[in-house]
């Protein structure tokens, strides 16, 4: 969240200060004062982040099944600058290039066998309850990309594409091993824990299993969940590359341009080298720019 303040304190700034001083062009993308071909400024936007799986919630489970795909809603926020093809006047098509933060959580959930249980209350009954596997990743970026764009003739829309080159600034992933929740009969797991603690007793015949010598143990006292593993990524990749395409439609507000966008920005890299788990995102969000 503090990113996203400066963001909103840097974009502020960049809005008062340009207001006055490019106050004769009319027009940032054809500017009059000062014939440059440089326009720069904030963006930000939404991500619809899918991540493609391929990897198993618990080890060393034969009837585990693995995870696929996964979304969840992030953002980015950043700078661009883009230089202008041609006569700044009468320009057609530019290059773009981005720097920004982009974060692109997942969550993952799977039905999955049967396990023992007895219901909440006091109840000694053992009874079997069908599972869920829950995996939730938390994911960021730094973001490098330079695109392409040009305008359909005549118009403001423009269609955009390019490379990205991401470096990985932080990753987390959990793993839950899960009841079902049925509000008309609850359950909990009936595997004991260490005296004093939520963590549970180490029985070698439990198919119960942590991931990377995490220890499993109960997520609250309710004993509904179980995690598996909480922790950094395991073996995270350390660079990500993308390839992003989209259309923006250029507006003119005063000496500003504001450019609504949405894009498909699609990994073709590994989050983990590890599995086969990647990232796409679909982007919707807005550049705001000035000339130089």
């Amino acid at each position: 969240m503090r990113l996203m303040r400066l963001f909103i304190a840097l974009a502020a700034l960049t809005f008062f200060f340009t207001s006055d001083a490019f106050s004769q062009a009319a027009d940032p993308r054809k500017p009059q004062a000062k014939k440059s071909p440089i326009l720069v400024g904030p963006v930000a936007g939404y991500n619809k982040s899918m991540h493609s799986g391929g990897f198993s919630s618990i080890a060393a489970d034969a009837n585990c099944p693995t995870f696929e795909t996964g979304t969840e809603n992030g953002y980015y926020f950043g700078f661009s600058l883009e230089y202008l093809l041609g006569d700044p006047k009468n320009a057609n098509s530019s290059i773009i290039a981005r720097a920004v933060y982009d974060y692109q959580p997942a969550t993952f959930q799977l039905d999955g066998d049967n396990y023992p249980s007895r219901p909440i209350g006091g109840s000694n009954n053992i009874v079997n309850s069908q599972i869920v596997h829950t995996s939730v990743f938390k994911y960021s970026l730094l973001n490098f990309e330079v695109m392409y764009r040009f305008n359909l003739p005549g118009t403001m829309l423009g269609l955009t594409a390019g490379p990205q080159f991401g470096i990985p600034m932080g990753g987390t992933q959990e793993q839950r091993y899960e009841l079902q929740f049925d509000a008309n009969n609850p359950v909990q797991f009936v595997k004991e824990t260490e005296a004093g603690s939520l963590i549970l007793k180490n029985d070698p015949n439990d198919p119960v299993v942590g991931l990377n010598g995490y220890k499993p143990q109960y997520v609250d006292n309710t004993q509904t969940s179980i995690r598996l593993y909480e922790g950094d990524i395991i073996d995270p990749s350390s660079f990500r590359f993308a390839l992003k395409f989209g259309l923006q439609y250029e507006i003119l507000a005063g000496n500003l341009l504001l450019v609504p966008a949405v894009y498909y920005n699609l990994g073709l890299t590994k989050i983990s080298t590890s599995n086969n788990s990647s990232v796409s995102a679909i982007q919707i969000g807005a550049d705001l720019r000035f000339s130089l």
